[in-house]
């Protein structure tokens, strides 16, 4: 009798566990370890009583273009039952906003359906890709490589999981395990730890274990590896030709090393790999050799898979948001991630509905899914804290310390022709100049970053002229002769490769005067150097890396990174 209760009690638990009732729930009571421990006939019941509709909608991971729990993503929620929401810019104010959002989102889904939590994922990569406001920016992963300081890439990590928990965002979509081996990427460049696989394995694992211990979902992106493109899959469909032998050494290795390190979920890439799928022209996220044959069987992997956005060029060129939603389920994807249209999400939920009815998807292979789902939710989400998100709680001033020791040991200096120590700086007439960049570009807002580093020279340079230029600009007349008096002309390029009037313009005033380069995204940019006498790199904009760029200009600090990419 005594067996029947406990199991008739265990049934009730899981029946119950995500409802609105989750805040009075024990905090020590772990749902994961329940099915862990012989729970699994529980979920099958749980799968019993959900409907189609909530099934499937659980399967999808929407963006939406507000900043409060309304309108479009409150039907969403509350009539298609979806399983989480993205975060952009476009819905983050400040942290005490974003923490709001999210309890009411959560409150929504609770109170909703089958009442299971929201995954609630954002791109946190740190550098060139970083959606808080308001939250620590850390160097970007091309720093950390250029650091190569394991440790500080764990703490790096885990202070943005506390940053992301406090705001209610559980799952990051990060790290970018890409092993970026083509200086040509428009894409990835600084966002890969460096073109090593070995480095970009372990400092992914630091990040990982660092996200994860703070229970954040990671997500080791964009498999099978986005790193060898020279096309933006954000604009049309990249092709990897490599041979099977070559992407194991290379592309798929930190992916390898990941799910050893036990990551929660990955990300597909919209990149055509002949070697894998041997139908032409099938991105890998719509691939069952690549996500089905490959992953879950060769590779192992029993964690979330998720898609990369599938409005993205590659996606909608080929097959569309629409089919491509049952085509990435069909391959083996667990959420499919809509970032933009409404309309869009709403087709490709109904549609995926509409292909269990008429048997083109099995409601088996649904429920797959599900559980997967499931699982990692009841892992990494605590009910008991669920609405309580206290941005409030944050130690910024203790994690924006991690950000500047990570720019300092990152800092590379690449070329030095007798310009750097600088002897009596407080005498020297100094002019900046920077580049206003007028181009869209992937980290969104990022053409309207300041170039800070100016003012931290300034405070020393007591003869300090500042001068931003953007493309269709040039040097006054009148500005001109003042630059040519300069004892020192600090050029702070930005992603000059695809830019080149910054080089340019750095060579010609080399020719006369003593210049000095500050790479402020791309150290790629050194391949166009050659007359300006001296060039460093920060790997992107980060506060912390433009002041590690000024203290060592002005003695401060020496230049400790090591360039984890070749330069030819």
């Amino acid at each position: 009798m005594k067996k029947y209760l406990i199991l008739i009690l265990l049934f009730f638990i899981l029946l119950y566990s995500f409802s609105t009732a989750a805040a009075s729930r024990q905090q020590e009571f772990n749902f994961y370890n329940l099915l862990n421990s012989g729970g699994e006939y529980l979920m099958e019941y749980k799968l019993k009583n959900m409907s189609l509709k909530e099934k499937v909608g659980q399967l999808f991971q929407v963006g939406f273009h507000s900043k409060s729990a309304a309108g479009e993503i409150k039907n969403l929620i509350e009539n298609y039952y979806i399983g989480g929401v993205i975060y952009f810019s476009r819905n983050i104010k400040n942290l005490e906003q974003t923490a709001s959002l999210s309890n009411s989102l959560q409150d929504l889904a609770l109170n909703n359906g089958v009442g299971l939590p929201l995954f609630i994922s954002t791109d946190q990569e740190g550098g060139v890709v970083t959606r808080l406001k308001g939250a620590t920016h850390f160097p970007g992963n091309m720093a950390l490589g250029a650091a190569a300081d394991f440790n500080l890439v764990k703490k790096a990590a885990t202070a943005t999981a506390k940053e992301l928990k406090m705001v209610g965002i559980n799952v990051n979509l990060a790290p970018v395990l890409d092993v970026n081996n083509n200086a040509q990427n428009p894409v990835i460049g600084v966002r890969s730890f460096g073109e090593e696989p070995e480095l970009v394995a372990e400092l992914g694992k630091a990040y990982i274990d660092g996200l994860q211990s703070k229970d954040v979902v990671a997500t080791a992106k964009h498999f099978p590896g986005h790193g060898d493109t020279n096309r933006d899959s954000h604009l049309d469909l990249p092709v990897i030709n490599h041979s099977r032998k070559r992407l194991d050494q290379i592309e798929l290795y930190p992916f390898e090393k990941a799910i050893k390190a036990g990551v929660d979920s990955i990300m597909t890439a919209h990149v055509y790999f002949p070697t894998i799928e041997p139908e032409a022209g099938i991105p890998a996220t719509l691939s069952k050799s690549v996500l089905t044959n490959l992953l879950r069987q060769e590779l192992n992997f029993e964690g979330l898979i998720i898609t990369d956005c599938m409005e993205m060029n590659a996606i909608v060129n080929t097959f569309g948001t629409v089919e491509g939603a049952i085509k990435t389920i069909e391959a083996g994807s667990d959420t499919v991630l809509i970032s933009h249209s409404y309309d869009k999400q709403k087709k490709a939920i109904s549609a995926v509905i509409e292909a269990v009815k008429n048997g083109r998807i099995s409601e088996k292979r649904i429920d797959e899914s599900v559980k997967r789902i499931i699982k990692l939710k009841s892992k990494r989400i605590d009910l008991a804290e669920v609405n309580k998100s206290n941005p409030a709680k944050l130690e910024l001033d203790q994690h924006r310390q991690i950000a500047q020791k990570i720019a300092e040991n990152s800092l590379t200096l690449i070329k030095n022709k007798g310009i750097f120590p600088i002897k009596d700086i407080a005498d020297k007439k100094v002019t900046v100049i920077d580049f206003k960049m007028e181009r869209a570009s992937i980290a969104e807002g990022e053409s309207d970053k300041k170039n800070i580093l100016t003012g931290y020279l300034k405070k020393e340079f007591q003869n300090l002229k500042h001068i931003t230029l953007s493309q269709d600009n040039y040097i006054k007349k009148s500005e001109q002769r003042e630059v040519n008096k300069s004892d020192l002309i600090i050029i702070c390029t930005y992603d000059a490769v695809n830019n080149h009037y910054q080089i340019k313009l750095a060579e010609k005033l080399a020719e006369n005067n003593k210049v000095a380069v500050v790479a402020l995204r791309n150290p790629y940019d050194y391949k166009l150097i050659d007359k300006t006498q001296a060039f460093m790199t920060t790997y992107d904009y980060s506060p912390a890396n433009q002041k590690a760029a000024a203290d060592f200009i002005l003695n401060k600090i020496d230049a400790k990174g090591k360039l984890p990419v070749k330069i030819e």
